[in-house]
């Protein structure tokens, strides 16, 4: 809930009052699934390297997720599946 009141610039408190739980859960689901919310600023510094090594590389340029840390392997679809039905509970 923390990294999620600072990535949204709100506190805690001011999410537990105005947050339901189905919008906490989409959240989570998004970042346990989709994209991670910025941990500790690793998409800035993402962001900084890919711009720094643009100049230098041939093909694709770099970008900002190919320097991100994964929290998770990447799951299947039945994975997914699995993980978002606990949390209909």
């Amino acid at each position: 809930m923390y990294l999620l009141a600072g990535t949204l610039g709100r506190t805690v408190e001011e999410l537990g009052r105005t947050m339901s739980v189905a919008e906490f859960k989409g959240w989570l689901a998004m970042h346990r699934y989709v994209t991670p919310l910025d941990l500790g600023g690793w998409r800035q510094t993402g962001r900084i390297v890919a711009a720094t090594l643009a100049p230098y590389t041939k093909g694709r340029p770099p970008n900002e997720e190919d320097f991100m840390p994964i929290e998770r392997p990447p799951m299947t679809g039945a994975q997914i599946a699995a993980e978002l039905s606990k949390l209909k509970r």
